[in-house]
């Protein structure tokens, strides 16, 4: 039996190391497509299509959170049942749920090139690569297993949940390879969060989880938006240049986030109200902000010192306040009472 048990981990070990993305799947587009044939034949699928489309791993995690299931059988019947088109006509122009029935539109009209695209990531050996990225921002050396990826339709976007979640057709036009790598770097880090969440009181929860934004986005944007800085402005993305940016506003947040501090020493009483402002100050939730600190770790200490905060905010603050303090005034720190705050917390939650 002991004999068994080591040869089923050798060859799954093996299976990890020489498959090409065993961890993509594609349920979610072959059911997709299942569904899609119907429509366009100005039919109607069964419940028990539906509910196969629903029940893949990608949609089930959509619909959980997020979308409801009526919210695609009435999308995808207005752009892929032939006789809905003058109700698609009408639902553009009143703008009701119009950025994602025109990417459904782009779907429909470009067939070919998401076929090649899913042979394209069938093919080729992304997540060995993104992993690669990933390591450099990790404490860890190494893995032993890929983050679960499911290939959908649903918006020209991804989502960094378990499994994670990207629309095959949004794929083909970004740069898949830094997408991958940020959120694998999410789903690592997600497995070795140094907070001890059933501790956390109720009325610290939003401020916890302000303060995880800040390191978990801030580190993972090492692996993706370093290269923006070093590129001609006309050559990126207009999110590139929001980015950078909210960047340069960060040195006003971090006062935002200091007064916020004080004030919850002072009013206790307050932090969930204290800890929405915090939230709401924060320039795309958490990115900016906390890769301004995340490169002025890397500035003032180094790569493997910023890798030990990974699913630790805590140490994150401490770390950045400490980089800032020797930055001579460059940089703004944090006063020493928002410091013990943070060392408080620490001391209360961290495993």
């Amino acid at each position: 039996m002991k004999a068994y048990i080591l040869l089923f981990v050798f060859f799954q070990s093996l299976s990890f190391l020489q498959g090409k993305n065993p961890n993509f799947e594609f349920s979610g587009i072959d059911k997709f497509w299942d569904i899609i044939r119907i429509l366009e034949r100005n039919d109607e699928p069964t419940e028990k299509e539906w509910k196969s489309l629903f029940n893949t791993p990608g949609y089930k995690v959509l619909t959980r959170r997020e979308f409801s299931q009526k919210f695609f059988k009435d999308n995808f019947r207005l752009v892929f049942q032939p006789k809905k088109k003058k109700e698609l006509e009408i639902a553009l122009k009143n703008g009701k749920n119009r950025n994602h029935l025109l990417h459904y539109k782009k779907v429909r009209d470009n067939k070919q090139k998401i076929k090649d695209q899913l042979r394209k990531l069938k093919n080729n050996n992304y997540s060995r690569i993104a992993v690669k990225r990933t390591l450099e921002y990790l404490p860890q050396n190494r893995v032993s297993t890929y983050p679960p990826v499911s290939f959908v339709i649903f918006e020209s976007n991804g989502r960094g949940s378990s499994p994670i979640v990207v629309d095959l057709a949004a794929s083909i036009e970004w740069d898949f390879m830094s997408f991958l790598s940020h959120e694998y770097h999410h789903w690592y880090r997600n497995k070795q969060i140094k907070i001890n969440e059933r501790k956390v009181a109720n009325e610290d929860k939003l401020l916890i989880d302000v303060l995880g934004l800040i390191e978990a986005e801030g580190i993972a944007d090492m692996i993706d938006k370093k290269d923006w800085y070093t590129k001609p402005s006309n050559s990126i993305s207009d999110y590139a240049r929001r980015f950078i940016h909210d960047v340069k506003r960060t040195p006003e947040i971090i006062k935002i986030l200091n007064d916020s501090f004080e004030k919850l020493i002072k009013n206790p009483k307050q932090k969930s109200q204290i800890g929405r402002k915090i939230l709401n100050s924060l320039p795309q939730r958490g990115h900016t902000t906390g890769y301004f600190m995340a490169r002025m770790i890397l500035e003032k200490f180094s790569k493997r010192e910023l890798a030990k905060c990974v699913g630790n905010p805590f140490d994150f603050i401490l770390l950045y306040n400490r980089a800032a303090l020797k930055s001579s005034g460059r940089y703004p720190s944090f006063s020493n009472e928002s410091i013990n705050f943070i060392k408080t917390l620490k001391s209360k939650y961290s495993i």
